[in-house]
């Protein structure tokens, strides 16, 4: 054996290889780092959106526990979210045996809020029927 037999072969990495791998590593971490900060608008986008049905949801009950129903535009805002209650007769209907009226509304509960610099709303609507003593 001579001494530079063994020179030739190397046991660690080139600067290449090194340069290489880095590289590829640096490229999947931006990949997960894009894909985690999308997931969590989509999970704040998906909560937002969550806050406002459950608002809804609340209003058109309030509304329809209303006796009245008197036909009309209300306004109103809770927290971030702005609301729109409308409420119109839609059909009467009327018996003169029995002396009743049945009147039926439409109920529509708009809720918007501003996310991400766009105006996003949501509606809901419900029909209530309700009865009354004729005189």
């Amino acid at each position: 054996m001579t001494a530079g037999s063994g020179q030739g072969k190397s046991s660690g990495f080139s600067l290449l290889e090194v340069l290489v791998a880095t590289t590829l590593m640096g490229l999947v971490l931006v990949v997960l780092l894009q894909v985690l900060t999308s997931a969590m608008r989509s999970q704040e986008a998906a909560w937002r959106h969550t806050q406002a049905v459950l608002l809804a949801e609340k209003i058109l009950e309030e509304n329809c526990l209303i006796n009245t129903l008197k036909a009309g535009t209300y306004r109103g805002r809770e927290g971030r979210y702005e609301y729109v209650v409308r409420i119109s007769p839609q059909n009467e209907w009327s018996h003169s045996l029995v002396r009743r009226r049945i009147l039926c509304s439409l109920i529509q509960v708009t809720v918007i809020w501003q996310e991400r610099g766009a105006q996003k709303t949501l509606e809901l609507q419900t029909m209530r029927t309700r009865s009354e003593t004729g005189a």
